[in-house]
C-alpha cells in the first residue's frame, strides 16, 4: 500500500505541474467551444455528430455552471488531470486479478511516469476517460468469464459504452472484447487458427465500410484521403515507445503458463485488436494515428510490467539454485523496469521543458498579434482558428459576435475557404491580397500565425508559403519540436505594416 501511495503521490506531483502554463492546442479549443456553446439549434452541440460521445462537454458544461471551474487553460484541464491521477491506482487495483499484485503495482509505476498518460491527463479531452473505463472493462470482464455472473458481464459492457460515450475511440474497447470472446471459444489449434483468420477477415473487409457509412463519417472525411498504414506505425512508436511495445509483447508471450489461457486472450484481444482495427482504416478509409489506440495502453502497462515480474522471478531462482549472487540477483531484476522508467523519465523531462507539453506557443502568438493592433482593430488568418478563437474572442461561442469583438476578426485558412467564398480568383497570392485589402479597408492590423506541417497540408500547391516569404515579414518564430513533428508558430505580417 505504501509503494502504490508513493506511486499516485508522484503520479499527482506529475499531471498537476504546469497544468495551466501550456498553451490550448485545436482539440482542447474544439472542447472549449462544445462546453460553451448552445445546446440545440441549427448549430447546437445536440445537432452535431459531437453527442455520440457528449460526456465529456456535457460534463464540462455541468462545472462551469456550477462556478466549479473557469474557462482559463487551468480550469479545464483540471477534471481531467484528476482523473489521470486516479487511473493510476486503479491500473494496480484492477490488474491485481489480471497479472498479480506485484505486477499490477508496477504497472501503476509505468503509468505515473508515462509521458504520453500525463499528456492526456493535462488535455482537456475524453481520452483519458476512455483509459479509466479501458481498465475497469478489463478487470470486470476476466471477472465475469471465471465467475459467470451476468452482473459482471453487465458492468463490462458499461464501462466500455461509458467509455465511447467519452470518446468514440472507446469503441475499440467493444470490438477487443468482441475478439475475445468470439476466439475463446477456439480449443482446437486448427480451429482457432480458422477463427482468427475469420475475425480477421471481418474486421478488414467490413469494418471500413461501416466506418464510411457511421454517424461519425463527417470525422473520417476531415482526416483527408490521404491513405498511410505508415503513419499510424511511426505515431505508435513515438507514443507508446519501442523498447515498452517490445517488453509488453514480452510479456504476452510469457503469459500463457502462468496467467492461464483467458486470461492471456483478453489482455492479448485488448491490446492487439484495437491496432488492428486501426491498420484496417488506416489501409482503406482514412490517415489515422495511434493516439486513437490509447485505450490499448493499461493491456501494454500490465503486460510490461507482468515480463519484469517474470524475469525477477527467474533471476531470484537462478540465485536459490547457487547460479548467482544477491548484488547480481538485485541488479538483474531492477534492470528492465529502471530501463522503462528510465525511457519514460527522460521524455517527462522533454515534456514538461523544451516540448512546452507537446503544444504549440499558441498563446504567445495571440497575445503577439493583439499587441501588434494596440487598440486598433486585428484581423487574423490562422491554420489553427479554434485557438485563435479561445485567446482572442473567449466568449465568442457563449455570446456570439458581441459588440467587444467588432474589430477582432479570426479566418481558418482553408483551400475550400477559398472555392467557397468566390470573392477572388483560386489560389494563395489572391487569397491573402484579399485578406490585406480587407484589413485596410478596415483600418485593421492583418496577422497570419501558422505551423508549417498544418500549412502545407492545405496549401498543396505551396502559394501560401511562397507569398508569404515573398510579400511578409516573419516578424517572430516561436519553436516547439513534438517528436518528429514540428509545432512552431511562424507570425507573419505584411511587409510595410
Amino acid at each position: 500500500m505504501s509503494c502504490l501511495l508513493l506511486v499516485t503521490a508522484i503520479a499527482a506531483a506529475l499531471r498537476l505541474w504546469h497544468l495551466g502554463e501550456w498553451s490550448m492546442w485545436v482539440d482542447e479549443a474544439h472542447t472549449w467551444r462544445d462546453a460553451t456553446m448552445q445546446l440545440v439549434g441549427e448549430h447546437g452541440l445536440l445537432r452535431e455528430d459531437r453527442v455520440f460521445y457528449a460526456l465529456t462537454f456535457l460534463g464540462l458544461r455541468g462545472l462551469l455552471n456550477l462556478g466549479w471551474i473557469g474557462g482559463d487553460e487551468f480550469s479545464l484541464r483540471l477534471p481531467f488531470a484528476l482523473v489521470g491521477i486516479l487511473s493510476v491506482p486503479v491500473i494496480a487495483m484492477c490488474g491485481r486479478r489480471l497479472v498479480g499484485a506485484w505486477a499490477a503495482v508496477l504497472a501503476a509505476a509505468f503509468c505515473a511516469v508515462c509521458p504520453w498518460h500525463i499528456y492526456w491527463s493535462q488535455n482537456a479531452r475524453g481520452y483519458i476517460l476512455v483509459f479509466l473505463f479501458a481498465a475497469i472493462a478489463a478487470n470486470r470482464a476476466i471477472v465475469a468469464i471465471e465467475t459467470g455472473r451476468a452482473r459482471d458481464l453487465l458492468a463490462t459492457f458499461a464501462a466500455i459504452g461509458v467509455a465511447t460515450l467519452f470518446h468514440t475511440t472507446g469503441g475499440l474497447l467493444a470490438a477487443g472484447f468482441f475478439g475475445f470472446l468470439f476466439l475463446r471459444r477456439s480449443a482446437p489449434r486448427g480451429r482457432a487458427v480458422a477463427r482468427v483468420a475469420v475475425f480477421a477477415l471481418v474486421v478488414g473487409l467490413v469494418l471500413p465500410w461501416l466506418v464510411q457509412h457511421s454517424p461519425f463519417q463527417d470525422f473520417v472525411r476531415s482526416k483527408g484521403e490521404e491513405l498511410s498504414v505508415l503513419h499510424l506505425v511511426q505515431t505508435t512508436a513515438y507514443y507508446f515507445r519501442p523498447l515498452v511495445l517490445l517488453v509488453g509483447a514480452a510479456g504476452l508471450w510469457l503469459a500463457l503458463p502462468v496467467l492461464g489461457r483467458d486470461r492471456t486472450l483478453l489482455l492479448g484481444c485488448l491490446l492487439l485488436v484495437p491496432f488492428f482495427v486501426l491498420v484496417a482504416v488506416a489501409g482503406q478509409v482514412a490517415k489515422v494515428t495511434a493516439r486513437y489506440a490509447f485505450c490499448a495502453l493499461p493491456a501494454l502497462l500490465w503486460l510490461a510490467a507482468f515480463a519484469c515480474t517474470r524475469l525477477a522471478a527467474a533471476v531470484t531462482q537462478s540465485r536459490i539454485d547457487g547460479q548467482s549472487s544477491v548484488r547480481t540477483h538485485r541488479v538483474a531484476a531492477a534492470l528492465l523496469p529502471v530501463l522503462l522508467l528510465a525511457e519514460y523519465g527522460l521524455h517527462d523531462v522533454w515534456y514538461h521543458g523544451s516540448q512546452h507539453g507537446q503544444r504549440g506557443l499558441w498563446r504567445e502568438a495571440c497575445a503577439m498579434a493583439r499587441e501588434r493592433a494596440g487598440a486598433g482593430a486585428l484581423r487574423v488568418l490562422s491554420t489553427n482558428e479554434p485557438t485563435c478563437l479561445y485567446y482572442l474572442r473567449p466568449r465568442h461561442w457563449s455570446s456570439g459576435n458581441v459588440d467587444e469583438y467588432r474589430k477582432l476578426s479570426v479566418w481558418p485558412l482553408e483551400r475550400w475557404l477559398i472555392a467557397l467564398e468566390k470573392v477572388h480568383p483560386p489560389g494563395g497570392e489572391p487569397h491573402l491580397r484579399w485578406h490585406i485589402d480587407q484589413a485596410q479597408r478596415d483600418v485593421a492590423q492583418f496577422v497570419v500565425l501558422v505551423t508549417l506541417p498544418e500549412l502545407q497540408a492545405k496549401d498543396q500547391d505551396g502559394s501560401v508559403l511562397a507569398t508569404l516569404r515573398r510579400d511578409f515579414e516573419l516578424i517572430a518564430h516561436l519553436p516547439c519540436w513534438v517528436g518528429p513533428k514540428d509545432e512552431s508558430i511562424y507570425v507573419y505580417v505584411p511587409k510595410g505594416t
